[in-house]
């Protein structure tokens, strides 16, 4: 017994006549009666009676046409609801963030004044280790990207902030060596901008002491008001931020810098919706720098 057979059986059940109901199904008369009569067959009980060109159901046939609608409209629901599963499948776009979360909830908000039916999985550094491949990543590098399925979007250069009271704050810039001996307030090991920052330290001969780990950048800032310490910020994402009495310097040498970069997957994996927030992506940290991608990728290689 099979869908194909109960709906042939719940129209003549409706209609209690074969040639009618062969009709509105639009198979020959004898295909019908042999489809029923397989289903008697195979159930092994009568489920009409008939009365020379009519037919009705008996009791059989009424206990069976009672669970035949309620499988056909299950069987409906199920096609509806796969249906619409697919259609939102295919306006999900899933990111992981491991860069420029401060600029997110900008960046979202213009986007869903234009593309308001697309739904956005944002996925953040670390939290979802069961989660499939994203559509998209943003994240930052030491170095320009230029692999195929990627793109540079900024150069954003790294400060150090640090409060008033310290008084290297009154310096125009600074060189990394010059805060050695100084207490950092750092993301947790592991985080992209703390191992550029790491790196760079490194670079200049020293390793950081790390007195603090903390990620919310509301919290940083209070603590370097506070005088706790001090701590690399990138000038783009902590742009709009109240720095009151906090100091931001620009590093002299090594001149510290990050790309943030957006990769994605193949052009044929992508679907419409994750190519138009890919899009949307690149032009809006286009419009944020006041510099275009390429011009963004020569200064890099100043």
């Amino acid at each position: 017994m099979d869908i194909h057979e109960l709906t042939y059986f719940k129209k003549v059940a409706e209609l209690q006549h074969m040639t009618r109901a062969a009709q509105e199904l639009r198979v020959a008369q004898p295909a019908l009666s042999r489809t029923i009569s397989g289903l008697e067959q195979e159930l092994g009980v009568k489920l009409f009676e008939r009365k020379g060109k009519s037919i009705a159901l008996n009791q059989y046939g009424t206990i069976l046409l009672r669970h035949t609608q309620r499988i056909l409209q299950e069987m409906a629901e199920i096609e509806r609801d796969l249906s619409e599963a697919k259609g939102e499948a295919t306006r999900t776009v899933t990111i992981t963030l491991y860069a420029a979360s401060k600029l997110l909830p900008r960046l979202v908000m213009e986007f869903k004044k234009n593309y308001p039916t697309i739904i956005l999985h944002i996925v953040q550094q670390g939290l979802d280790t069961e989660q499939k491949e994203p559509d998209l990543s943003l994240f930052s590098s030491i170095h320009p990207c230029s692999g195929p399925n990627e793109v540079t979007l900024i150069q954003e250069e790294i400060l150090l902030a640090l409060p008033e009271s310290n008084p290297l704050s009154r310096c125009s810039s600074l060189n990394l060596r010059q805060v050695a001996g100084e207490e950092f307030i750092c993301l947790q090991k592991g985080k992209s901008l703390r191992t550029i920052t790491d790196w760079y330290c490194k670079m200049a001969g020293f390793e950081p002491n790390v007195i603090l780990e903390c990620d919310s950048p509301e919290t940083v800032r209070e603590l370097i008001r506070a005088g706790i310490g001090i701590s690399f910020i990138p000038s783009v994402t902590w742009s709009g931020m109240e720095t009151e009495h906090i100091s931001l310097l620009p590093l002299s040498f090594p001149p510290c810098r990050r790309y943030i970069n957006l990769s994605w997957r193949s052009q044929g994996a992508l679907s419409p919706a994750a190519i138009l927030f890919r899009d949307f992506v690149q032009r809006y940290f286009e419009n944020l720098t006041g510099k275009g991608v390429e011009e963004s990728r020569e200064n890099t290689e100043d």
